[in-house]
């Protein structure tokens, strides 16, 4: 019995502390706000439009969402391996096991997310973008992305984007926000743009360019 009850306090103690390593994860952004606990984009079927994100209810009268189309073909031959602190491995639902929570950790350690930052020619202001990210993580909006479409949030010098490249994928602003909050801790303060490419299914990429630069996407299907 106590032999029982001893493993069954190990395996509490182990359950909790990989709990409390996921969220410390999911909590480190580029050190200017909360990273959002949000859940990894899905394939999703049904919907053949994509719709504009909803806007805060007070946003900036500059701050405009919208939808496109990525225009700009980059070679992936470019892209590094994304810092594991800067991979969103999910969160486990309330009625799941934590057999779940250990697979989203696996995940997370082996995600295919990859990022690069490069040059741009025109003057784009690092708090412009700042205001893109703000806006989106405030958004609390769930929208689907058709294939090859992609959502856009712009203020000002900025345009943030998240893109479909392969398929049509469910995905929050939440997920979203956290992407474009790594840009800025990891292109933005150097001067430069840049974008983050999810390589498994469905494919994604997200970033910042100047505003109304064509978009950024990639042959990753």
């Amino acid at each position: 019995m106590k032999l029982l009850l001893l493993l069954t306090l190990l395996i509490g103690f182990a359950l909790a502390l990989e709990t409390a390593v996921l969220e410390e994860r999911q909590g480190r952004g580029s050190g200017k706000r909360q990273r959002k606990k949000t859940y990894r984009p899905k394939k999703s079927t049904g919907v053949t439009t994509a719709r504009a994100p909803n806007k805060p209810r007070n946003a900036p009268s500059d701050y405009k969402t919208g939808t496109g189309r990525a225009s700009s073909k980059r070679n992936k031959s470019a892209l590094k391996k994304l810092p594991a602190d800067y991979i969103d491995a999910g969160m486990r639902r309330r009625w799941e096991s934590w057999q779940t929570l250990r697979r989203l950790r696996r995940q997370a350690a082996n995600a295919n997310d990859f990022y690069e930052c490069y040059n741009t020619n025109s003057a784009l202001k690092v708090s412009d973008c700042q205001t893109v990210i703000d806006q989106v993580l405030e958004s609390n909006d769930e929208l689907i992305v058709t294939a090859n479409s992609c959502l856009v949030f712009s203020f000002r010098t900025c345009q943030g984007f998240f893109c479909s490249l392969c398929q049509t994928l469910g995905t929050s602003t939440d997920f979203i926000g956290n992407q474009l909050d790594t840009i800025d801790a990891l292109c933005l303060g150097g001067g430069q743009v840049g974008s983050i490419v999810g390589q498994d299914p469905p494919q994604w990429d997200a970033g910042f360019t100047y505003i109304n630069d064509g978009l950024p996407t990639y042959d990753v299907c």
